[in-house]
């Protein structure tokens, strides 16, 4: 008899254990974790700053057939805010949204970021959506898109994307609100990308541009953006890599940089200028060196100096960022 019952514990223990390993087996963590120390020097006021910033990130990504439900968490301790010591300074739930099949349709429904290389996504924050939910379907070599946010009649649209003769192509139609076109590709080794951001409102009208080409290991890449004035440039961490884009009172900026790879460490040398609403023109200069350590961990030193003439004055900031991925 006990023999008997043994043999059937050590079985339900067994399926148990294959019914626990099938669950999590479709669940998966991925993230990074990163430190920042950085000093500022600015010239109008005379002072210096130092300040650091931990942060952590976590990406969970459940699936179930053809249905996938993603969920980031950011964890972040600065000090550059007085009281940041409770739960809700330090944690952010950003992403947060499911994709799904439905015959032909592709669903995506719940909060997410949009991204800098989609439509607008240079010119305007593609901030998190509240609660939107998208369809797409493909039609031959492109995909027709729609997307709506219950409850607010201003945030609903549709989308065209795809592949023509080489060149991608985004068409997105945001109602009573704007139209944007993207194009994208190559042409004979020159990576391009045009965004023309038509809107409603003919004040807020914008375009970005960007070519990019390769010589002898040095990528020169040139960005240009302008708008007809500053408060409708809301992306503040595109290509200009957070000088003067986004500050609301910048509408015209222009980038030229150069990345190489120097003795394994991967260099960016990058020149900027920009015009303010009020005609004021700043410049300033970003060199960025990074390296991955065996270890896994990349270490990237910055160095920046921009110059503000009516605002700010010059300000010099160096950082440097230890990051880990996993």
């Amino acid at each position: 008899f006990w023999r008997n019952k043994m043999k059937k514990q050590l079985l339900i223990a067994a399926v148990a254990a294959t019914m626990g390993t099938a669950a999590m087996a479709d669940i998966s963590i991925t993230g990074n974790a990163e430190y920042k120390y950085t000093h500022t020097d600015n010239s109008n006021t005379n002072a210096t700053t130092n300040g650091a910033t931990t942060e952590v990130n976590l990406k969970f990504k459940g699936q179930h057939g053809d249905t996938t439900v993603y969920l980031d968490q950011e964890f972040i301790q600065d000090n550059s805010t007085v009281n940041q010591s409770t739960a809700s300074d330090m944690l952010d739930i950003e992403n947060m949204y499911l994709t799904t099949k439905v015959g032909p349709l592709s669903v995506t429904a719940g909060n997410w970021a949009g991204s800098t290389s989609a439509n607008t996504g240079m010119i305007k924050d593609n901030a998190r959506s509240a609660n939107k939910i998208s369809a797409s379907v493909p039609a031959g070599p492109i995909k027709l898109g729609f997307w709506t946010t219950p409850g607010n009649g201003s945030s609903d649209g549709f989308t065209v994307s795809g592949s023509v003769a080489g060149v991608n192509i985004g068409i997105k139609e945001a109602s009573n609100q704007y139209t944007d076109i993207k194009v994208s590709g190559e042409i004979a080794g020159v990576s391009y990308h045009l965004d023309n951001y038509d809107a409603e409102a003919t004040i807020d009208d914008a375009f970005y541009g960007m070519v990019s080409k390769e010589f002898n290991g040095v990528t020169l890449t040139v960005n240009h953006m302008e708008a007809k004035r500053g408060a409708t440039l809301t992306e503040n961490d595109g290509a200009f890599g957070k000088i003067f884009e986004g500050d609301g009172t910048t509408y015209k900026i222009s980038r030229i940089a150069g990345a190489m790879d120097v003795a394994g460490n991967a260099v960016t040398l990058a020149v900027l200028n920009s015009t303010e609403d009020n005609g004021s023109d700043n410049d300033a200069v970003k060199a960025t060196v990074a390296r991955t350590l065996a270890a896994g961990m990349v270490v990237t030193g910055t160095y920046q100096n921009v110059d503000n003439r009516v605002a700010d004055g010059d300000t010099a900031t160096t950082s440097l960022e230890l990051d880990v991925s996993f």
